[in-house]
């Protein structure tokens, strides 16, 4: 996890805070605008279009009471809490449980108010779990190419995976996200940074490999071979230590 400096941090909450001030004095110029414009008209208007015919957005005049107000500053603090989590790469360490349950934190406001000190805490506690999440990711990975993830049957140096989609092979994580966690989990097990371009992810190599015409593809942590008749990859691992971790760690009860 990205380490985010004390210094860094006091300017971010000291940020926010003029962001939070900067949209309180908005909505104070919307309403004289909403107030100038209800002049004008002789009644209330909903809508102002004040951006040409380019932008189908129009200016709302409507939802300016202090209710609203509050919800906005909700969302401004909600939207500040997620970017701060993208900062720290934390979200591409984790499942997509793991994730769904980090969001659900921010939108219930279960990390507090975006200060200095509750920016401290949450980073810690996420560091603190940070093993935790790495952990779920093996977990995941032992349950998706375990021969019998029920009879914890631990995955063997030599697999063969089913890979055919429409015809064709593919490691996309939008066939499925057992590719993508694996590469993750070897890395991350092997205290190796994640590749921050897409195109340098496991699956997205192997994908390309693909594409060329290439039937046979080697990384630091397996070799593979396709075959696209039977749609599948056979898959020869190279670092057992680490498939004998996430064997090790798959095994164990949550």
């Amino acid at each position: 996890m990205k380490e985010i400096t004390t210094e860094k941090i006091q300017h971010i909450a000291a940020s926010y805070q003029k962001a939070k001030q900067k949209l309180t004095s908005v909505i104070e110029e919307m309403r004289e605008l909403n107030n100038a414009i209800t002049e004008i008209n002789g009644a209330p208007i909903s809508y102002l279009n004040l951006f040409g015919k380019q932008n189908n957005s129009d200016l709302r005049l409507t939802d300016l009471s202090d209710a609203d107000l509050e919800r906005y500053q909700i969302n401004l603090e909600t939207k500040c809490w997620r970017l701060l989590l993208n900062q720290t790469d934390i979200m591409s360490k984790v499942t997509q449980d793991d994730m769904d349950k980090i969001i659900q934190d921010v939108e219930n406001r279960k990390l507090g108010d975006f200060t200095e000190e509750n920016i401290i805490r949450a980073l810690t506690d996420l560091k603190d779990r940070e093993g935790c999440y790495i952990a779920n990711i093996a977990r995941e990975v032992f349950r998706f190419f375990s021969p019998n993830y029920r009879q914890k049957e631990p995955i063997p140096r030599k697999i063969v995976e089913n890979c055919s989609n429409y015809g064709s092979i593919s490691f996309s994580s939008y066939n499925s996200p057992k590719w993508e966690l694996l590469g993750k989990a070897l890395l991350l097990l092997d205290y190796k940074p994640l590749p921050e371009q897409y195109n340098d992810h496991l699956e997205q190599q192997m994908n390309q490999a693909v594409q060329k015409g290439e039937m046979e593809f080697e990384c630091p942590y397996f070799k593979a071979k396709f075959y696209t008749k039977s749609g599948t990859a056979h898959l020869t691992f190279t670092r057992m230590d680490l498939i004998e971790t996430i064997n090790k760690i798959g095994r164990i009860s949550e």
